[in-house]
């Protein structure tokens, strides 16, 4: 399904959530993939509707076109195309939970990169809804959607109310068995208070987690370990990593797990600067965050180290992406069970939210640009 849950085995990752159809053969320089056209996805999505096809085969052909369509730049397209399916299919929810909760995911995902705020939002909770239309309320595929929900908090800006769900995800988990989850959840509530300004109390748990050697904790221990390195680094401490590398290698990854990654600091418009001052035009968007986005290909090689870092195709201004690549340049991956490494291919878009003023009906863009992301690689 498009724009599957996040993997909760590293849940401190940005762990794919978007695959690609077909498949991709990786060789040190030359990449081929292989997906399915466009027109071939609109084409059977088109069929099904024609002649009435079941829900699930609905949602299956909807979500392989809106992802070809987001793939293509086509936000626009891609989102109304979830929309519309999810006016058909949401009712369904109670016999085909997993699907119609996916069917939401995508379109939460897709939202994001639009900056509709409104529909990643709603959408993410209607994600954990669905689930518990058809799944008993102690399944832990309940419990693992509420993730997706604290994270949506928490890009939103949210950070109380992410802290809070996190604080209830420990607690849920506990109560059904699921000590992974809880550990889990106890590692991102304490990541939250160290953004929040509690260096010491996060640090104290990150560092408890961390000594935890009981095979049931091997999870989080690595990921309080990942998250360690990266707080060490954006403070500038060496810090130490020996644990934290034993640890890696002995996991023998297929897939990379970011340790660290530059601060991204998008460049301010003359306009926003002079708002600082009280300029009242410091509310308004000053750049075009409509259709702009890039691709971005890169090779992480087996010690964790990135090179080749290339932009392979991209649509509107990409004036903002100078920063972006250079950051993803200074990226530091965990050791790689394979010694050729992994070809890595990441869709930013440059975005911002849409606002309701005071006032008026009208909705206009926030000044405020974000970046989101999502890993296309074949795997």
């Amino acid at each position: 399904m498009m724009f599957a849950a996040i993997a909760l085995a590293l849940a401190v990752t940005s762990a794919p959530i978007l695959a690609k159809p077909g498949a991709a053969t990786v060789e040190r320089q030359t990449i081929v993939v292989t997906a399915t056209p466009l027109r071939d996805t609109q084409r059977r999505l088109a069929d099904c509707l024609a002649r009435r096809c079941p829900p699930a085969e609905d949602i299956e052909a909807s979500a392989a076109h809106a992802e070809n369509l987001f793939v293509a730049g086509r936000y626009d397209d891609a989102n109304t195309v979830l929309q519309k399916s999810i006016g058909r299919n949401h009712r369904h929810a109670r016999d085909l939970p997993v699907p119609v909760a996916g069917l939401f995911r995508a379109h939460s995902r897709v939202a994001a990169h639009l900056g509709e705020g409104n529909q990643y939002r709603s959408s993410s909770y209607e994600i954990v809804r669905s689930l518990r239309a058809g799944l008993p309320a102690n399944d832990a595929r309940v419990v693992a959607a509420r993730f997706e929900v604290a994270a949506m908090q928490l890009s939103l800006g949210k950070y109380n109310l992410a802290a809070e769900s996190y604080r209830d995800i420990e607690k849920q988990a506990t109560a059904i068995g699921r000590g992974d989850f809880a550990r889990l959840a106890r590692m991102r509530h304490a990541y939250i208070a160290y953004l929040q300004g509690d260096q010491t109390g996060a640090r104290a748990t990150l560092n408890a987690m961390a000594r935890d050697s009981s095979a049931e904790a091997r999870v989080s221990r690595i990921g309080s370990l990942v998250l360690l390195s990266r707080l060490d680094r954006v403070e500038g401490r060496k810090g130490d990593t020996d644990a934290l590398i034993a640890e890696l290698k002995q996991a023998k990854l297929d897939k990379p797990v970011l340790l660290y990654s530059p601060p991204l600091k998008l460049k301010r418009s003359p306009v926003q600067e002079a708002g600082e001052a009280g300029n009242a035009l410091r509310l308004m968007a000053t750049d075009n965050f409509d259709r702009t986005w890039i691709d971005v290909g890169y090779w992480v090689e087996g010690d964790g180290r990135v090179r080749d870092v290339e932009l392979l195709r991209s649509a509107g201004s990409t004036t903002w992406a100078k920063p972006l690549i250079a950051s993803i340049k200074q990226r530091i991956y965990a050791p790689l069970a394979d010694p050729g490494g992994s070809y890595r291919v990441e869709r930013f878009s440059y975005t911002s939210l849409w606002e309701q003023r005071l006032g008026t009906r009208l909705r206009q863009r926030s000044a405020s640009a974000r970046v989101e992301s999502l890993d296309l690689s074949a795997d």
